[in-house]
């Protein structure tokens, strides 16, 4: 139909009659030619799916389904701008349109088989229409595309476009309400009183807040659906400023997983052990999954490393280089249905994170920066339990009265100094009493001297944005973390970029991660925490003149030559750090990219590649003025081992690896009702690690001169000469490849979202496993279900609003790296005495070794109650690994004195608890600036034990080539008892008569006892069981209050279950030598104030006395006696200790428990208004406050000990982790 236009000097009435005469001429013309169509018309049914249609649009359709003719005012239906959404199905012609029409200003006539449609007829303030535009935007200020707004009680509407704005032409009247609804947000409803503009913010719905998305890696799934064992933790829940990895942010947030962190050194990793330890050998560590990429280690360390406790991992892990702020969430897998997908690998759990990505809508930039302050150890901490300068002088007065013999004095200072002048003669009484009185006063501040209060600034710079069908994230980061170690720093940067797409069938992710890190520390040796905390304080850092004041020390074993034990050089720790140094430079980069391609709406084929290449430098230097330098040095003659210059030793690790992956996914319900949905995943992945390395040592290195290195004369220097043969100076190389190859499948069904069931299976081949282990392929399954109760026969009850049950059974495996059934030959270096080269046995034959199998199975009851106030989850698990890897002692005729065998078997259980609780909610009730409580509970148990199937007896060891040392330390595999479990000597007293220390099991008549039995036998007798290093329970409480635009966060972690050794008060004393008078350098220990010193004492101390000088000769000079001073010659090479103060240090007195409470977090955050933001061009904006590990309460027993980082089975005393304050803003713009 041809359109009418209006004059401008045509009155409305002349118009209109206008039209209605065009209209009644149509009429005419439209009977004659449809009339004989007319019967069949009425009785036609429409079938129509309206998404955003216009009215032009949807009386095209009718048109073309029906063939009826339609008369209208082009112009006035396209000036409505009205949206229909409706879906029609066989609905009678006439009665579609009633539907159509209703709420319009239209009026339709259906009369013979053609339709007019004519304008409402309008009172006088209602003729005209009005206009309304607006923006409809969310919380966080981005725009909101596609959201639809509808005129309530009738059809006419539009939508946002992508950049949330619309406009809308609504009749006359003010009796209007305007609905605005989009997917995943509340909807709203606005009264439009006449105004030309409303601005609309929308909110999540609860529904919404409450879903999460589990990523597996390989799967994405909705909690609701998820039948395994996982934990989700959203990243902005747990990441603080103060702390520096994303692994340290998850301690006690996740039930289950134990967290162990040793030091407090910045760079240095956590351990993490999620439901136990399934490994003996193997590593214990979970595998890091990132955005569905498996990550590798930068450096491979040895297993055996990973897991001493005592081991300080500076090199980092495989998430060490990721920026906190670019984390999303993160899933913990824990089972076997969650974890089976991932094969041999992930026998100790999985971590998956999954980073940022870009939201549709303009760019948004994001600015987040913090600064943090670690306060350094202070001799006032309750963990620097340590002797003043006047209490130190008062004890070795009180030894020099005692007529105590020292051991020969490296360096004459100190109290010591000034009591050898006066007996000299060089001072009279008047003097020495001086210069006493100066040492008592004296107080030297060691830990002021070598720590500080660190300063770190982190920045993050990011971007996002996209389209409907585009979406990007980048960010850059810089942080800039020094320790309180001087000396010790950590720069770091990152860049991260995540691009998606979507076209037509096809969807895509490209994802970029880059960072590089420079680490700097005093090398091990100098040990700046461990001097600061033995150093006596009654010794000065520098002279009178205020120069640096050296003291003499031994020579370092590594440098003794032909029995110099009891040469000395000068050492003074400020020199050590001025000409020394260790740095760590790493860089890394991960690239990703996925492709999907919808074959059909039911099958989906997506193909991953991944490359990433870490590279790892480490430099130890040590100056030529240093003392590690003098003790090579020597006197400069020829028995030099470094006649001139420092030494460099230099360590390169470089690690490629790629992925290649092909997935097939099928998801389709298999009825017209959408009950029955069946999902089936298959795949093939291949991937390759590779890590090459070399070590190697320089000396004659003059870095001052050009980083030259000095030519030094072999012949002059013999002992230099025969060094450089060493593999030390030659050079030592390192490759290792693994290759893997795998096939997996993932099925699940689901009726109605009410009954789940899902069936796990993976199969690995590699060139790690050996050939014996490839032809016996072990197949990695699981299957597990649940039952959604809340939607089945619990329905109907109000106060239920979830409850579901999880149960799952599957099999992991593992298998030790390079063992098979051939033996392994290394080719060495040529042999400087025989001039030939030579090979040495690297791996010896072992054709029977089988899988390493663990079989886990979890129960789960999830719950939320009372309109969702109340809650959580309850778990139970129970693992059992058979044929667990032990080694065996063998001859070293075979090259080799240890051997892998199936031996073991390791039993994990417990019980996961995780709540939630909102026993005030105000917010959620209608008022946004209520008050709002938020109470989250969580607690893991782990009981670990090793069973020995070949030994039925409780207690029995599981090695064969024991040590008393190996019971002291936790090394130990015991029958029935947890991996790491220690023992310790019965402690019986203090002898009345001297203080000494006595012991049950040392009689004569049980030492004649112990000539019969076997070493293993003799060591129960004379040791007592102690307990585990490693707690059984952890757990957190945290504690969220938000009011108005304040939000208060506190998390207390706790920890229990683990015993720890108290620090030794007798280091010096070995066997055959040392003495009770520690070096005038040393500091003691505060609980030697509280020695037992006259009879009786025993009674309320446990710390022994001074013996006389004669007595105490007699407990170390000829090692262990009996209670007559005998000692069977028949256990002369049977030894179950060096003396009694070695077995004092090791006894079940000094033994404490590792429990402790801790404020691991305090966070105080501040919205600013939209009003302000606007005002300032931002989009959002807060601010924070925040406190790390702020203290912690612990038993009494440890007398000021740290639990977590301090521990008499150590050597060396660490860096405790220090309480950190932050301040951090976070924009939007």
């Amino acid at each position: 139909m041809k359109k009418r236009r209006n004059s401008t000097q045509s009155s409305p009435e002349n118009v209109r009659s206008k039209i209605y005469l065009a209209m009644r001429l149509t009429l005419l013309l439209t009977m004659f030619f449809s009339f004989t169509a007319i019967a069949s018309v009425s009785s036609q049914s429409v079938t129509l799916k309206l998404e955003n249609a216009s009215l032009r649009e949807t009386i095209k359709e009718l048109k073309n389904q029906t063939g009826v003719y339609f008369v209208f005012n082009e112009e006035e239906i396209a000036s409505l701008n009205v949206k229909l959404n409706m879906v029609l199905t066989n609905e009678p012609f006439e009665k579609a349109l009633d539907r159509i029409f209703k709420g319009l200003p239209f009026n339709y006539e259906y009369v013979k088989g053609v339709v007019i449609i004519k304008p409402v007829p309008q009172k006088d303030d209602e003729m005209k229409l009005k206009m309304v535009k607006g923006k409809v935007i969310d919380t966080d200020g981005y725009p909101l595309p596609g959201v639809t707004i509808q005129v309530k009680g009738s059809t006419s509407g539009t939508s946002t476009d992508k950049d949330g704005r619309y406009k809308l032409l609504l009749p006359g009247g003010r009796n209007l309400t305007l609905m605005f609804s989009f997917i995943g947000m509340e909807p709203q409803e606005v009264k439009y009183t006449g105004q030309d503009s409303i601005n609309v913010t929308m909110k999540e719905t609860a529904a919404m807040l409450e879903e999460v998305v589990v990523n597996t890696g390989y799967t994405s799934q909705s909690v609701r659906k998820i039948t395994s064992a996982v934990t989700s933790v959203r990243a902005e829940d747990v990441v603080l400023p103060g702390l520096q990895s994303i692994d340290q942010m998850l301690e006690g947030r996740i039930p289950g997983m134990i967290f162990m962190q040793n030091t407090g050194q910045i760079g240095a990793a956590p351990r993490l052990r999620i439901r136990g330890t399934s490994t003996v050998l193997g590593s214990q560590e979970p595998l890091w999954v990132v955005d569905g990429i498996v990550q590798t280690d930068p450096v491979n360390v040895d297993p055996s490393q990973l897991n001493d406790l005592d081991f300080v991992n500076l090199l980092g892990n495989a998430i060490s280089g990721l920026n906190p702020e670019d984390i999303e969430q993160i899933d913990v897998l824990k089972d076997a249905s969650a974890t089976a997908i991932y094969g041999a690998r992930a026998a100790n759990g999985v971590i998956v994170i999954t980073t940022k990505k870009g939201k549709a809508g303009p760019p948004r930039f994001n600015y987040s920066v913090s600064g943090s302050i670690t306060r350094r150890p202070h001799y006032s901490d309750k963990s620097v339990n340590m002797m003043n300068s006047t209490e130190r002088i008062a004890y070795s007065r009180e030894l020099i009265q005692k007529r105590i013999e020292y051991p020969t004095i490296e360096t004459w200072v100190g109290y010591e100094d000034a009591m050898r002048k006066y007996w000299n003669g060089e001072y009279s009484y008047d003097q020495m009493s001086e210069v006493v009185g100066y040492y008592e006063a004296l107080n030297t501040d060691w830990f002021d001297i070598l720590t500080q209060n660190a300063f770190t600034h982190k920045h993050t710079l990011s971007v996002s944005g996209g389209a409907n069908q585009f979406g990007y994230y980048a960010s850059l980061g810089y942080s800039d973390i020094n320790g309180t170690a001087k000396g010790e720093s950590n720069k770091m940067y990152t860049a991260n970029v995540k691009l998606t797409s979507n076209y037509n069938r096809f969807s895509m992710q490209f994802g970029l991660n880059a960072n590089i890190q420079e680490k700097e520390y005093t090398p091990d040796d100098v040990g700046l925490v461990n001097y600061a905390y033995n150093t006596s304080r009654a010794v000065p850092a520098y002279d009178e003149n205020g120069e640096l004041l050296y003291y003499n020390r031994p020579y370092a074993a590594p440098s003794r030559i032909n029995g110099d034990e009891n040469q000395l050089a000068a050492f003074n720790i400020l020199n050590e750090i001025a000409n020394s140094s260790q740095d760590i430079n790493s860089s890394g980069v991960s690239l990703n990219a996925t492709v999907n391609y919808n074959l059909f709406d039911f099958l989906k084929l997506s193909t991953t590649l991944s490359y990433t290449l870490n590279h790892t430098e480490m430099d130890v230097y040590h100056g030529e003025k240093s003392y590690y330098v003098a003790c090579l040095r020597h006197d400069g003659g020829t028995s030099s081992l470094l006649p001139v210059g420092g030494e460099l030793k230099e360590s390169n690790t470089r690690n490629n690896s790629y992925m290649a992956r092909a997935q097939l996914d099928f998801n389709h319900y298999m009825d017209s009702n959408r009950k029955h949905l069946l999902f089936a995943s298959a795949g093939w992945e291949v991937s390759s690690t590779k890590y090459t390395g070399i070590s190697q040592t320089y000396r004659g290195y003059v870095p001052e001169r050009g980083l030259k290195m000095t030519t030094i004369d072999l012949e002059k220097y013999p002992y230099y000469a025969q060094w450089t043969q060493t593999a030390e100076a030659l050079g030592q190389r390192t490759h290792q490849l693994t290759n893997l190859m795998s096939v997996y499948f993932s099925g699940s069904y689901s009726y109605n979202d009410v009954y789940m069931f899902n069936v796990n299976g993976r199969m690995d081949y590699s060139n790690a496993f050996g050939s014996r282990s490839n032809e016996k392929i072990l197949p990695i399954w699981s299957i597990s279900g649940r039952w959604n109760v809340a939607q089945d026969i619990l329905k109907n009850v109000y106060w239920v609003n979830d409850l579901s049950l999880r149960a799952s059974f599957g099999y992991q495996g593992n298998m030790l790296e390079g063992e098979g059934p051939d033996m392994v030959i290394q080719r060495g270096s040529m042999d400087p005495y025989f001039g030939e080269y030579k090979s040495t046995v690297y791996k010896f034959a072992n054709p029977f070794l089988k899988w390493e199998k663990t079989a886990s199975t979890n129960l789960t009851i999830d719950f939320s109650l009372f309109n969702s106030k109340v809650n959580g989850s309850v778990s139970y698990y129970y693992k059992k690994t058979r044929d667990a890897f032990l080694e065996k002692t063998v001859s070293e005729i075979n090259g080799v004195t240890e051997y892998m065998v199936n031996q073991g078997t390791l039993k994990n259980k417990g019980v996961e608890v995780s709540l939630n609780f909102v026993p005030i909610d105000q917010i959620s009730a209608g008022n946004p600036n209520g008050f709002r409580w938020k109470l989250d509970p969580q607690i893991g148990q782990v009981i670990n034990q090793l069973i020995d199937k070949a030994i039925d007896n409780k207690d029995a060891t599981v090695q064969d080539e024991i040590v008393y040392q190996d019971y002291l330390d936790g090394s130990i595999n015991i029958a029935g008892r947890p991996l790491n479990s220690f023992y310790s000597y019965k402690f019986a007293g203090l002898d009345p008569k001297d203080g000494r220390p006595t012991f049950y099991g040392i009689s004569d008549e049980e030492l004649n006892s112990y000539i019969t039995m076997d070493k293993e036998e003799m060591f129960k007798s004379v040791m007592a069981y102690s307990g585990c290093r490693v707690p059984d329970i952890q757990g957190s409480i945290l504690n969220t209050f938000t009011y108005h635009r304040f939000t208060l966060s506190v998390n207390m972690a706790y920890s229990f279950g683990s015993k720890i050794r108290l620090l030794q008060l007798y280091p010096n004393i070995s066997l055959g030598n040392g003495t009770l008078a520690p070096q005038p350098l040393e500091n003691v220990r505060r609980e030697f104030l509280d020695r037992w010193q006259r009879p009786g004492d025993e009674k309320y101390t446990n710390i022994p006395g001074i013996l006389p000088n004669s007595e105490f000769i007699n407990t170390v000079g000829g090692g262990m006696q009996g209670e007559n001073g005998v000692w069977p010659a028949e256990l002369r090479n049977k030894s179950f200790a060096e003396n009694i103060w070695q077995m004092y240090d090791n006894s079940d007195v000094r033994v404490v428990s590792g429990n402790y409470v801790k404020m691991q977090s305090f966070s105080l955050r501040y919205s600013f208004s939209d009003r302000f933001c606007q005002k300032m061009h931002l989009k959002s904006a807060y601010i924070g406050f925040s406190g790390t590990n702020l203290f912690t309460i612990c038993s009494k027993d440890l007398k000021g000990q740290d639990p977590t980082t301090q521990t008499g089975s150590a050597g060396t005393i660490n860096m405790s982790i220090r309480p950190t304050y932050s301040f951090n803003l976070n924009i939007a713009f």
